[in-house]
């Protein structure tokens, strides 16, 4: 089986999807081919830039390409992640370089896809550009680089993973071509994206006659069951960690980070699974995890094998039980980052600091408000007395920390926006980054039955919706609130200002 990973999506890592589906069906001696086709087709569209013969005479435009292979060498250095504003220039240049290729109706950059004639939030656009392939401007590239790799192998199946929106317009102009260019094969189509519009209960298998199969969660089950089915017990369904990830397809010196990172999953789903804004509550996904000890085994094999520099927590949240694991066992010394909740753990002063000699270097935690009458009424089960001490631990142990905050909720008021600020302000110094996102309220959440809603986007395939808010705190409200107020805050100001354009949170570590 071929399996593809098309662009756009940031280039700082390996995909993991695709890794474990290739581990499972190697396993089971299921002939798989990875082709990591976002970061080759971002290569490939910066180099068409290098050698483009009309730069319109703009200044940038000259010094993006020009310096664009000596700023993709210098990415991949850690002393330029030490001066932030030397390491700002370069990435800016590098997506200078690479906005630079297609023409005005496509907007290219390092992360994310915009097609100013398609919207891949209706079904009929996608459609569109599934039937208009040669339009893309990723289509010369599925002729000189994907075309002969396809047929060099000769399995009659290609895998398509769309993780986000960003993806999803230029993997239907990729399954269009496919259809065409290799009419005997069968296109499977699967991923986040995927698995969360086969959950809408308004779904009509729109894609008949051009994708032959959409799958939903965990794709190795399904793969598996159709390649190999004297392998595949129904009653004994294949858990996700009992395959270990395959990164030989990995081009690891390729991938735009100071070193090669792992990002490794240790469950599925969230095991908290309480918040009422949360989308993965809403479409029902289940929490899968496994003992740590076998986690550990697996990683420690991949940590070996691919003798990687650093390692990507992916889970939702990593659970108290395999944090207490780094914290209590000397595992290996490999600087790691990840997701986590304010958990009682982390109150422990100790604790903190054995996480940073496991390798923690960063954690990403969702404060979302600084109210705690909202955090109580979104079901956060964070408590702000408890957030503050393991704010202040972890900048103590030398952890860096990447907060994350949700405005806009049907339980916020400018009032309590205004105690986030506060509460952000009082702990700046304790805070290293911040992630600022105004709520998009899920299709088909329980809150959506108790707000007057109306559609956020006319397409068919749009996650959420758009409310009336209950107490007038409305979007443009918010908005103008986060610009003229929040990010205007000096001490706010100042973290706003520390983070990694375009790479953000992936290379936070790094800039730490």
């Amino acid at each position: 089986m071929v399996l593809i990973y098309p662009p756009v999506a940031k280039i700082s890592e390996p995909p993991p999807g695709v890794a474990i589906l290739a581990g499972a069906l190697k396993e089971h001696n299921i002939p798989c081919k990875v082709i990591d086709a976002n970061l080759d087709g971002m290569l490939w569209l910066s180099k068409k830039s290098l050698n483009s013969l009309n730069l319109d005479g703009i200044s940038w435009n000259r010094r993006a390409i020009k310096n664009l292979d000596n700023n993709i060498a210098a990415l991949k250095n850690i002393r330029v992640y030490k001066n932030i504003d030397q390491y700002r220039q370069k990435v800016i240049d590098l997506n200078r370089a690479i906005t630079i290729a297609p023409n005005s109706r496509f907007t290219v950059t390092l992360s994310d896809y915009t097609d100013s004639n398609l919207t891949p939030l209706k079904s009929q656009d996608l459609l569109i550009s599934a039937s208009k392939y040669q339009e893309n401007p990723f289509y010369q590239f599925f002729e000189t680089d994907l075309s002969p790799k396809i047929d060099a192998h000769s399995s009659d199946y290609i895998g398509i993973s769309v993780c986000y929106l960003s993806q999803a317009l230029i993997a239907f102009a990729l399954a269009g071509w496919i259809r065409d260019r290799f009419s005997n094969k069968k296109i499977i189509m699967g991923g986040g994206l995927i698995t969360s519009w086969l959950s809408m209960p308004t779904w009509s298998e729109p894609f008949k006659g051009l994708i032959d199969l959409m799958v939903k969660g965990k794709g190795e089950e399904r793969l598996i069951e159709l390649l190999a089915p004297s392998n595949f017990e129904a009653d004994n369904k294949i858990e996700i960690q009992r395959h270990k990830p395959d990164f030989d397809f990995c081009q690891w010196t390729n991938y735009i980070s100071p070193g090669s990172i792992l990002p490794f999953r240790t469950a599925t789903g969230c095991y908290w699974r309480r918040c009422r804004f949360c989308p993965e509550r809403a479409e029902g996904t289940l929490y899968r995890a496994e003992s740590s000890s076998r986690l550990l085994s697996n990683l420690n094999y991949l940590v070996d094998r691919y003798n990687v520099d650093y390692i990507h927590f992916l889970d939702d949240a990593i659970s108290p039980g395999f944090l207490n694991s780094f914290a209590t066992q000397n595992i290996f010394s490999k600087n790691w980052y990840g997701f986590v909740r304010f958990n009682q753990e982390l109150k422990s002063q100790d604790f903190c600091k054995a996480l940073y000699r496991s390798g923690c270097r960063l954690l990403k935690l969702g404060l979302e408000s600084g109210d705690q009458s909202v955090l109580d009424k979104m079901e956060k089960g964070t408590d702000l007395d408890f957030a503050s001490q393991i704010l202040k631990n972890l900048k103590d142990a030398g952890i860096g920390t990447y907060v994350y905050l949700l405005f806009g909720t049907a339980f916020e008021d400018e009032a309590a926006a205004n105690k986030t600020l506060d509460y952000v302000t009082t702990h700046s110094d304790y805070i290293s980054f911040l992630n600022l996102a105004i709520f998009n309220l899920p299709r088909f959440s329980e809150d959506a039955a108790n707000l007057e809603t109306e559609l956020f986007s006319e397409g068919d395939l749009s996650l959420y919706l758009s409310f009336k808010h209950p107490k007038g705190w409305d979007r443009k409200k918010v908005r103008l609130f986060l610009d003229r107020q929040f990010k205007r805050a000096p001490a706010i100001s100042k973290i706003l200002k520390r983070d990694p354009p375009f790479f953000t949170s992936n290379h936070a570590m790094f800039v730490v």
